[in-house]
């Protein structure tokens, strides 16, 4: 038995509107929590919205195009490196991403940073914007919030 596209639509629109109320009971929780614990939150963070109910149509909405637009960091470097897909450690701080590819080379996204990578790796070490960036075991490349080393 299948169901028809705007069946499917409703039951996803159902289990989103569920998700968002189940959200937001969390939020107020949270910001009761911290109230109770001295913190005063706005008046605006307190407000909540109530879910609405997914409006009947009678035929699936189109998805609509939206353009985004970010304005660059001053520094292309900083945009190169905040691209990569970074991933969190498990057992401590700071993120990783690839180096290289299966076949060996610099990734994709690293070639027009070859400079800062040979920087990284005949100085072990080397900090653009906020981060501390570090290679290890020539096939990853790690980073560090800067302000955690001073800490």
């Amino acid at each position: 038995m299948t169901l028809s596209d705007e069946e499917r639509i409703d039951a996803k629109l159902e289990e989103l509107d569920k998700l968002v109320a189940a959200l937001q009971k969390r939020r107020q929780e949270l910001l009761e929590t911290k109230e109770t614990k001295g913190g005063t939150p706005t008046a605006a963070k307190r407000e909540i919205v109530e879910p609405r109910a997914p409006a009947k149509t009678e035929k699936a909405p189109q998805p609509v195009a939206r353009k985004v637009e970010v304005a660059g960091p001053k520094d292309p470097l900083i945009g190169t490196l905040d691209l990569l897909p970074w991933k969190s450690f498990k057992k401590k701080e700071g993120e990783w991403a690839f180096l290289r590819d299966r076949q060996g080379g610099l990734i994709d996204e690293l070639q027009s940073a070859k400079d800062f990578v040979d920087r990284v790796r005949k100085e072990g070490e080397v900090v653009v914007g906020k981060y501390r960036y570090v290679i290890s075991e020539e096939r990853f490349l790690n980073r560090y919030y800067e302000a955690a080393k001073a800490a």
